[in-house]
């Protein structure tokens, strides 16, 4: 039903309703906190980190909802001096930093211009505080950028713009699988999935249909010299629905079964982490059993 009403209300209504939910949600922590508090600290991360595999010289991309956990003393800058405590000097951390707060076909609609030095990410408070950071460099990109830091940041990130998909060859989600980095879910879960877009474009034409529309859309973009270009973008094809909860779950559990999603509880949440080459192998499997992260069914 939630994803038949997104399908029909305009962009504003949806942002709005995001805004809302994101408002309950807050209450709701700090209701839940009043009553029963759970309070973390950087030990606490670090160690939770260590239980789900990572270890030093790893390299991380980061999804977050941090408040899953309880009251994370330091809040942004704990959770990422834990990640450096983890991964040590050798690691190289990375994160989604995308400026989009409603769909992407309704956040191009308003003809936004992104500008990699100065646009915020709305991926939640972590993201951005580790946007800010010195020694983070942000891929050009007017709908998927990452941000990086670490031994070979800026490479991971480079020629974002130019590539012919946001996820796939060229880009800095091909660059970490080629790696052999691992996803990282702190706090959310899998219908937080960004890294499936990068295996959709990395199989191609073994990909069972198509998930772009077909023409991309020009988006202006400045880039870290201040410089204005139009970046042409393949924007996900709306119609296309995203998998309900259950068949989240389902995947959850093979990735599990499989030995390849680790996890770990830390507070009242659960981190998850999985390399991504051995996440993209289970993916192949999950696959040719004709699930996917999308409602279409796969052909036979």
């Amino acid at each position: 039903m939630r994803q038949m009403l997104v399908a029909h209300l305009p962009g504003p209504v949806i942002a709005r309703l995001r805004s809302a939910r994101r408002r309950g949600r807050r209450a709701r922590f700090h209701a839940r906190e009043a009553v029963a508090p759970v309070t973390l600290g950087r030990a606490d991360v670090a160690a939770a980190l260590r239980v789900a595999g990572l270890r030093e010289g790893d390299g991380v991309f980061v999804h977050t909802a941090m408040s899953r956990f309880g009251k994370i003393e330091g809040g942004p800058a704990t959770v990422v001096a834990a990640l450096e405590d983890v991964v040590g000097p050798r690691g190289l951390i990375a994160m989604p930093s995308f400026p989009l707060d409603a769909s992407t076909v309704d956040y191009l609609a308003a003809d936004p211009v992104f500008d990699v030095r100065e646009t915020p990410s709305r991926m939640g408070a972590l993201t951005e505080y580790f946007r800010t950071l010195p020694g983070v460099h942000r891929s050009l990109h007017p709908t998927h950028p990452v941000c990086a830091r670490g031994p070979g940041a800026e490479e991971l990130v480079a020629g974002h713009a130019d590539a012919p998909t946001p996820f796939g060859e060229g880009t800095p989600f091909a660059r970490m699988v080629e790696r052999g980095m691992w996803q990282v879910w702190l706090g959310t879960t899998l219908r937080t999935f960004t890294l499936y877009h990068g295996f959709e474009c990395l199989r191609g034409d073994a990909f069972p249909f198509r998930v772009f529309s077909p023409e991309p859309v020009a988006t202006r973009c400045v880039d870290a010299e201040g410089r204005e270009r139009t970046v042409p973008t393949l924007v996900h094809d709306p119609e296309l629905g995203s998998r309900k909860d259950e068949t989240r779950e389902r995947m959850r559990e093979h990735l599990v079964a499989a030995g390849v999603l680790r996890t770990a509880q830390l507070g009242r949440g659960e981190i998850m982490a999985a390399p991504m080459p051995e996440l993209f192998r289970e993916l192949d499997v999950l696959m040719a059993r004709g699930i996917t992260i999308y409602q279409v069914e796969v052909p036979a």
